[in-house]
C-alpha cells in the first residue's frame, strides 16, 4: 500500500489522534498496538523489534525513501518508549 500524502491524511476521515499517528509513524494507533501485540514480533522482545524496524529504516534510506525512513525510526522509538514503561 503506498504511503498517504499530507493532503490524503488531512482530508481523511481518521480521528485527530490517528492523523497524528499517520504523520509520525505512517500508520494508525491501532496498527501500532497490533504491531506491539503480535507474538511474531516479540520472538526477541522489544529490543529485537526495534532493531528490525531500524533495519527497515536503513533500507528505506538506501532507496531514497527518506519520509518512510523517518516514520520507521519513529516506530522504533515508540517500541523503545513502550519497553521503558514495562
Amino acid at each position: 500500500m503506498p504511503s498517504m500524502t499530507w493532503t490524503d491524511i488531512e482530508t481523511s476521515e481518521l480521528s485527530e489522534q490517528d492523523k497524528r499517528f499517520m504523520v509520525m509513524y505512517g500508520c494508525t494507533q491501532d496498527d501500532m498496538v497490533c504491531m506491539m501485540n503480535d507474538p511474531m514480533n516479540f520472538i526477541g522482545g522489544h529490543y529485537m523489534l526495534a532493531m528490525s524496524i531500524l533495519s527497515d529504516a536503513q533500507e528505506c534510506i538506501a532507496r531514497g525513501m527518506d519520509e518512510t525512513a523517518r516514520q520507521y525510526i519513529n516506530r522504533a522509538k515508540y517500541v523503545l518508549r513502550e519497553w521503558n514503561k514495562d
